[in-house]
């Protein structure tokens, strides 16, 4: 496996996937009781959350939904939506969006996995503070 394709994003383990260009895609190992980044949603970009192991909350449009492995979940773009592992033991999903471009986002934002104190850094308050200001940019809009 690539380590240079394994990155932490706010606390979560990313693992980027080559793509066809057409789309973009990564697989997330979301650690127990970490919580997915604000309310959001994308205006050009449809989204996908394929759940491989353990159970993953996802509120689309203000709705929590719990979904366990082998569920496949829909977010067309405007659809405001986030994420939380509600359990005990790590969640493992693959998410991806038509067009391909917002994975930027986690490759400008990931910090390598092999640095020291990784899965911590990607939550300083620095980090934090630099998502949200910067993540329209990457098509991603927060919820008011």
């Amino acid at each position: 496996m690539n380590t240079n394709n394994l990155l932490w994003v706010l606390g979560h383990k990313i693992r980027l996937l080559d793509t066809h260009e057409s789309y973009g895609m990564i697989e997330v190992t979301s650690p127990p009781q970490v919580p997915g980044p604000p309310p959001h949603f994308h205006k050009s970009e449809n989204e996908f959350f394929f759940i491989i192991q353990g159970m993953l909350d996802v509120m689309a449009n203000g709705e929590w939904q719990k979904y366990s492995a082998g569920s496949f979940v829909e977010l067309p773009s405007n659809t405001t939506h986030t994420f939380i592992n509600n359990t005990e033991q790590d969640v493992v999903w693959v998410t991806g969006w038509r067009p391909k471009g917002f994975e930027c986002f986690f490759r400008d934002s990931g910090i390598p996995m092999q640095e020291s104190q990784a899965q911590e850094k990607s939550v300083a308050d620095q980090i934090v503070q630099n998502v949200l200001k910067n993540v329209e940019r990457y098509g991603m809009y927060l919820a008011a």
